[in-house]
């Protein structure tokens, strides 16, 4: 890294990052006026269709027959579900369809299956049905997202002052603005790119302001003791800082990795019991995204920030000393 002079590159990784910020925004704000929204809401958010069936007599283990027999009408009209759920205490299968899907078909398909369900209760007529549903989500969270920014506000204000008082001024300016920017970077990802999402986007928004938080006290940190170095001490600037964000690259890359992976593999261990690849796809996508937003903008546009913002309060010091000689 340190031959790559990434702390001499500020202009390009302005740039690159303004780039995606203003693609992202872009490609947004056209989604919402022309697509389902600002962002791909394929999780909760999307509108669908459902068909429930209730069951109140029925041995056990034939709910799977049960299964199999609106399989079988829902092939026949020529409709096929994207998630299938079972309520935990039994009693109810939901099938879900997505909102484009033929409403004929689908009412088609549970008049057939309502048939062979009296056909097969006889004398318990009325206690099994297959009842159709379409359901129009609207986007809600607005506590959660309220709650969230306020705890986060404060932990980046405590960040800043803590990273002022243990460090330097100017470290605290620059992690202040990586937060500001990973967040961004990792908002605009998700809109450029069209990535699912759900309410779980939340906690993963939440996540990379962290792992930014975390990744600037490992480079900082570095920083801090290699001042102690002579030799650290006569290299330039620009190679002081490359050289701390070489060393560091490990850390600020397992740290991002490791923190993503685990609540996306918690989200979905949570997400399996819905079997669908959507419910399951999403956090591991958002993890993706809040990983890679993290590395870099904490190792490579952080870095190049830092440089300026360094030299600036050295010549700030310079000039104070010969005001004070003079």
């Amino acid at each position: 890294m340190t031959n790559l002079k990434i702390s001499a590159k500020m202009h390009i990784m302005i740039i690159v990052s303004a780039v995606i910020i203003a693609l992202g925004i872009a490609v947004g704000c056209v989604c919402h006026f022309v697509a389902d929204g600002y962002f791909n809401y394929s999780g909760e958010y999307k509108s669908y269709q459902s068909v429930t069936v209730s069951y109140v007599v029925l041995d056990f283990g034939k709910d799977d027959e049960l299964r199999d027999l609106c399989d079988e009408e829902f092939k026949n009209n020529g409709v096929k579900y994207y998630n299938y759920s079972k309520a935990t205490n039994g009693g109810e299968l939901t099938f879900k369809f997505s909102e484009n899907s033929d409403t004929a078909k689908i009412q088609a398909a549970v008049e057939a299956i309502n048939a062979k369900l009296k056909d097969e209760s006889a004398d318990m007529t009325g206690l099994s049905s297959a009842v159709y549903h379409t359901v129009k989500t609207e986007l809600g969270g607005a506590n959660v997202i309220i709650y969230g920014s306020v705890a986060l506000a404060a932990s980046v204000v405590f960040q800043f002052i803590y990273f002022a008082i243990r460090y330097k001024l100017t470290m605290a300016l620059s992690a202040l603005l990586a937060n500001v920017h990973n967040l961004a970077i990792f908002v605009c990802l998700l809109s450029l790119c069209r990535v699912p999402v759900s309410s779980t986007v939340i906690v993963f928004a939440t996540l990379t302001v962290l792992m930014t938080m975390i990744g600037c006290a490992f480079l900082f940190d570095r920083a801090r003791k290699n001042i102690k170095d002579e030799q650290f001490a006569k290299l330039t600037n620009f190679e002081q800082v490359d050289l701390c964000a070489k060393q560091s690259l490990v850390s600020v890359c397992v740290a991002s990795v490791c923190v993503a992976s685990a609540a996306a593999v918690l989200f979905v261990l949570m997400s399996i019991s819905a079997l669908s690849v959507i419910q399951i796809a999403i956090p591991v996508l958002l993890g993706l995204v809040s990983a890679i937003s993290c590395v870099y903008g904490t190792l490579f546009f952080t870095p190049a920030v830092y440089s300026r913002f360094k030299r600036i309060g050295e010549n700030f010091k310079e000039a104070r000393k010969k005001s004070k000689k003079v």
